[in-house]
């Protein structure tokens, strides 16, 4: 019994079966270790900010010393003019910004609580928070030090938001779920086109019908399939117009652009990861363990400059992170352009990439299925070709086996 199960253990496990190993070990362990090191930070560090210094004083010198000191808070820039700082936070170099008003310090030393506005991003609600908390904390520690122990807020913050004036977070988060969900369709749509013919021994067939080329082929399963996700998305914006801030024609291009540049990458990596696995079941678990939690990782629900740099690298190669960069480019305002175009640059990279990839493995994959449908449909004709021969055979038996007993009964007639 040992011996037996010894060897069903072998002939299981001990094998050239990378798959099973994929799925058994190295999916789930990788998998769950990432997770754990994505939310392995206590606290968020280094979050981008900037300081408009409207008032020359003492207070407000001590006030930006305070915030460059401070470990959660980095202050990138100083601006001379609130819309500079207001096109930082659009482009995402930004978290928030925070003005120093006039008369600041004299408001204060008069013990009128001067206000001091806090800018942030209007689509990072979660990084708005623990910005905007460490933000209240230095200022108020810095009021209550200098000038008065009787006031418990001396100088209060105020929170306001770029391109969200009115705290709708439909254009923002609900857009961008909507971008996530056709990021996953775009990879599981290409994954199921271009495994089925494999999984329906149809691979000769197709090829048939485009000419026995696997070019056309090719290009026959993922460009429609990319211009219906494509003009479905646009659709569902349009429907979703109401919320979105007033764009230009030429935003509306470059949002469009850049969701198509998406969808191509998504395509390209369906067929490589098809190419890579040859089935379709193990592709469309590889393309889900993936793309599923994308958005995770793509910096509107956790800032990315909190993740782990592993993570931040995997942020780095997902098409959604970029489209979405691209997305509330326009969204949030009109900053010019080049900002969205590095995006929809690597975008184009990605697509390029991932559709020769894709395009070498689909290759080898139709060449070995060409030889193995070919093989089946011999062992099929021999198989039918016995079957006949079997089925002759019985017919001739039963014949010879007839007429023997009607001679049979013919001499018994004679006598």
């Amino acid at each position: 019994m040992f011996l037996a199960f010894f060897r069903a253990f072998k002939k299981i496990y001990i094998s050239h079966n990378i798959v099973l190993w994929l799925v058994l070990l190295i999916l789930p362990v990788a998998t769950s270790t990432f997770m754990v090191d994505f939310f392995s930070a206590e606290t968020i560090q280094h979050v981008p900010i900037g300081i408009l210094k409207q008032d020359r004083s003492l207070l407000a010198d001590d006030i930006e010393m305070a915030l460059r000191a401070d470990p959660v808070l980095s202050v990138e820039m100083v601006c001379e003019e609130r819309s500079e700082c207001e096109h930082a936070v659009v482009r995402g170099d930004l978290q928030g910004f925070i003005v120093l008003p006039y008369d600041m310090e004299r408001r204060a030393l008069r013990l009128e609580a001067p206000v001091t506005p806090v800018y942030s991003s209007g689509q990072n609600y979660l990084t708005n928070t623990f910005a905007v908390k460490e933000i209240r904390s230095v200022i108020s520690t810095i009021g209550a030090n200098q000038f008065t122990k009787q006031m418990d807020d001396p100088i209060h913050v105020e929170l306001k938001s770029v391109g969200n004036n009115s705290g709708n977070y439909q254009g923002f988060l609900g857009l961008g779920l909507v971008t996530a969900i056709f990021h996953l369709a775009g990879i599981l749509a290409a994954v199921y086109l271009f495994s089925f013919p494999f999984r329906d021994h149809r691979v000769r067939e197709f090829l048939a019908a485009a000419g026995n080329s696997r070019m056309v082929l090719g290009a026959a399963t993922f460009l429609p399939m990319v211009a219906i996700l494509w003009l479905s998305m646009m659709a569902v914006y349009a429907y979703a117009h109401r919320a979105l801030a007033p764009m230009t024609f030429d935003e509306f291009i470059m949002v469009s652009a850049g969701q198509l540049a998406m969808l191509l990458a998504c395509s390209g990596a369906g067929a490589a990861f098809v190419g890579i696995t040859g089935n379709m079941r193990m592709s469309t678990s590889v393309a889900g363990v993936i793309a599923g939690p994308a958005f995770a990782f793509a910096g509107q629900t956790f800032p990315v400059m909190a993740m782990p740099f592993a993570v931040r690298c995997f942020a780095f190669l997902l098409p959604l992170t970029h489209v979405l960069k691209v997305q509330s480019t326009m969204l949030l305002g009109s900053v010019g352009k080049a900002h969205a175009w590095e995006s929809i640059v690597v975008l184009l990279f990605m697509a390029l990439f991932w559709h020769l990839l894709g395009a070498r493995l689909l290759f080898l994959r139709w060449k070995e299925a060409l030889v193995k449908e070919a093989d089946w449909e011999a062992r099929e004709k021999l198989k039918l070709k016995d079957k006949i021969k079997s089925a002759a055979e019985a017919i001739a038996s039963d014949l010879s086996v007839r007429k023997a007993i009607a001679s049979d009964i013919a001499l018994r007639r004679q006598r």
